[in-house]
């Protein structure tokens, strides 16, 4: 059994005890696993903001997160990491799997890569973060605690407080881009939350993969039903400024930390436009960045060692060599990065 460490204390913060049902409409009390992914998925896909289908982006976080997974039906759910340690590695990256908010692909696109990262001489911690029905800002405070918990631990595993990255797939990219590009060291808990030592730790990163990321929020509205409140979604106007904040590349700034791109150039669900806007601001700014495009890839490709129907359809094996591009990028910054001051 994985081991799971939980990386808030007594208190989590946005975790009320109330009913997860207020916010999720479900108009089937028991979907189908495969058959609420792909609906949610068509929902996902239209240019424009779905009103009359949002149920079923609820039915699949229901699904997946709560019927078939470790999700609860109130909100007093535990975020958690699932580490895997390279012994005598003195770097480490957290890991972030997508799922559009609404689940999360940490078979795709969790264990897989940790594995990856370990071959390569880096430890990992595979995120399980709070989703659909929670809201933004939740899921950036699971990544930014998660970096906090592993930078105040790390003396005992080993690792250089200052060599920790974070790497993120689709809507756990967008994660990994918020943390560096719109959080910036805010903690943006709710107001009845009080801090621990661990909140007044350092959440800067040395590297970030983004990878296939969601960029431009802008261009997937209908995230917006797992992203903002009802309330929030359902109104036009703050429904497009919200999700124009949660985009990106506006927020790109010098001095961010050094980053790593990959995409597919037939990504048929963001498209390639957020992450090639967002490549040239890195670049207008001076940011260290590398960029893989993968010629053919589709949005999804993950551990490209996957061996299920579905992944040899999405992921075929000629575009693992993706991970090594990273993990050689990444071990390179880390060979280059100070080592985290001592107080």
């Amino acid at each position: 059994m994985a081991v799971k460490l939980t990386i808030w204390g007594d208190k989590v913060p946005y975790n009320t005890g109330g009913s997860k049902f207020d916010e999720l409409e479900l108009k089937n009390r028991h979907p189908s696993l495969l058959l609420s992914g792909l609906k949610a998925l068509a929902v996902l896909k239209k240019s424009e903001y779905s009103s009359k289908r949002r149920h079923w982006i609820h039915e699949a976080t229901y699904a997946a997160e709560i019927r078939h997974g470790e999700g609860s039906e109130t909100y007093d759910d535990q975020p958690y990491l699932v580490p895997y340690l390279k012994p005598g590695s003195d770097r480490a990256i957290i890991v972030v799997p997508g799922g559009g908010y609404m689940a999360k692909a940490s078979k795709h696109e969790g264990e897989g890569i940790a594995r990856s990262l370990n071959e390569a001489g880096i430890s990992a911690f595979v995120l399980e973060y709070r989703i659909n029905p929670y809201k933004a800002p939740v899921p950036f405070l699971d990544l930014q605690r998660a970096v906090r918990f592993v930078r105040y631990h790390a003396p005992q595993y080993g690792i250089d407080p200052g060599k920790i990255g974070a790497i993120g797939f689709s809507a756990g990219g967008h994660m990994v881009g918020a943390l560096v590009t719109l959080l910036r060291g805010a903690s943006m808990v709710c107001e009845d939350y009080r801090e621990d030592p661990i909140d007044r730790i350092d959440d800067s990163l040395a590297l970030a993969g983004l990878i296939y990321p969601l960029i431009a929020c802008t261009d997937l509205p209908s995230i917006a039903v797992s992203l903002l409140h009802r309330e929030e979604a359902e109104d036009p106007e703050e429904r497009a400024s919200l999700l124009n904040y949660y985009s990106l590349t506006q927020h790109v700034r010098e001095g961010d930390p050094p980053q790593f791109l990959c995409y597919g150039d037939k990504d048929h669900l963001l498209g390639t436009r957020g992450v090639q806007n967002y490549t040239q601001a890195l670049e207008q700014r001076g940011i260290d960045h590398k960029v893989v495009v993968l010629e053919g890839a589709d949005h999804g490709f993950g551990d490209c060692e996957q061996t299920t129907l579905i992944d040899k359809v999405v992921s075929p094996k000629k575009y693992a060599y993706w991970k090594k591009e990273f993990t050689d990028w990444a071990n390179g910054i880390f060979d280059r990065s100070r080592s985290y001051p001592s107080k």
